[in-house]
């Protein structure tokens, strides 16, 4: 009877399936349908955690839109090993989408030591507000900040696309210029005080000598997480760091030249700065 429970719950936390995108297994971390993760596995020990985007508000992992945005940079079944990190969204949800994370991280950690990865050759890449959770995620197992899901295990880097970086001040942007389209807003409860959430959960609180290397992506003309969001973190960074400007781009909407361009950025900046080796898994034009 022990064995069976066992195998049951093994089954039931984690399930193989197969889609366009290719061949993976889905892993529950909690007992929400939005807490799962996707393991698309490669040929190498090597591992690059993506979470999706979407103002904390909509998007999903394993949704063709978010999936094809990373298929836009990388390649899936290749040569690394691909975790895509689901978390729970909505209005006045926060800080949930914070807290799934940190464990969704954790139990990568662990997944990577039960199948013979690399802990070293870890990098975490997130988009939008994905780009404020990888940030997050990273800078704060690089500060051992006190969380349950903290283990101090930080990723070798973090590719932010034009991530939240500050809270409070893409809030001010957003009652200044987009009223309408404040997800930020809509993702904090009534009764939070947005002074005291900005300092807590915004990246560019827990920079240090300690911090992974960060390379952003950021377009001058992004009307939703703008431009100095980028430069604010940057200009704090001291570990190594770089950030691509897109001249004119705005949120996500580049062109394939640019697109080409960033790849470019990416593929150099991961060479010099990590040991992953696998960047042939970058669609290098």
């Amino acid at each position: 009877m022990k064995l069976f429970t066992t195998l049951l719950t093994i089954l039931m936390f984690h399930s193989c399936a197969s889609t366009s995108f290719g061949e993976f297994q889905s892993i529950s971390y909690g007992e929400h349908q939005k807490q799962k993760i996707d393991f698309y596995p490669g040929k190498s020990d090597e591992v690059l955690i993506w979470i999706h985007g979407g103002g904390w508000l909509w998007g999903d992992r394993a949704s063709s839109r978010w999936v094809k945005r990373f298929q836009t940079y990388f390649n899936l079944n290749q040569e690394m090993n691909v975790f895509m990190i689901g978390y729970r969204i909505g209005s006045d949800t926060a800080p949930n989408a914070i807290d799934d994370v940190l464990c969704a991280y954790k139990l990568v950690e662990e997944e990577i030591v039960r199948r013979g990865l690399s802990q070293e050759k870890t990098i975490l890449m997130g988009l939008s507000a994905g780009g404020h959770l990888a940030l997050l995620a990273g800078l704060m197992n690089a500060e051992g900040y006190k969380h349950r899901c903290v283990t101090g295990n930080k990723p070798q880097a973090i590719l932010n696309f034009f991530g939240i970086t500050d809270i409070e001040a893409n809030d001010n942007f957003l009652r200044n210029e987009r009223p309408f389209l404040n997800f930020v807003q809509r993702w904090l409860p009534e009764d939070t005080n947005l002074k005291d959430f900005s300092n807590k959960y915004s990246p560019i609180n827990y920079i240090s000598n300690d911090t992974p290397a960060i390379i952003s992506i950021h377009g001058t003309d992004d009307r939703l997480v703008p431009y100095t969001q980028a430069l604010s973190l940057h200009a704090k960074l001291t570990t190594p760091n770089k950030l691509v400007t897109i001249n004119g781009g705005g949120h996500w909407r580049f062109t394939d030249a640019e697109h080409a361009y960033i790849r470019e950025k990416l593929y150099s900046f991961l060479n010099q700065n990590t040991d992953i080796i696998s960047i042939s898994d970058l669609k290098i034009d």
